[in-house]
């Protein structure tokens, strides 16, 4: 008897497994990852919420200090100059400050 119910539990099961979706992943089959880093960052930039927390960039051997982690991401995408985010506060130089009343 035990055995009869174990053989409908497991058809249940079996058969109800069948009607549920599989899942593949959780991002859209129309979302793709841009072929190179500039154009991904461009694309992560658009929707950036500028928090004006100082972040210190670098490429290669030079540093550079971002007014915060989207002004790098929009400076790469205009620029075409790759940089990374780095903890080195201290090795990173000063920001430029523009001159009052124009950008230099």
């Amino acid at each position: 008897m035990w055995s009869v119910i174990l053989e409908i539990i497991v058809y249940l099961i079996l058969l109800l497994t069948n009607y549920i979706p599989s899942v593949t992943c959780h991002i859209p089959s129309y979302v793709t990852t841009p072929a190179n880093k500039n154009d991904q960052f461009c694309q992560l930039s658009e929707n950036c919420m500028h928090d004006t927390i100082r972040v210190c960039g670098r490429m290669g051997e030079k540093k550079r200090t971002f007014l915060d982690m989207c002004d790098l991401l929009e400076f790469a995408c205009d620029t075409n100059q790759i940089y990374v985010h780095i903890e080195d506060e201290e090795g990173c130089p000063e920001p430029a400050v523009p001159p009052p009343g124009g950008i230099y």
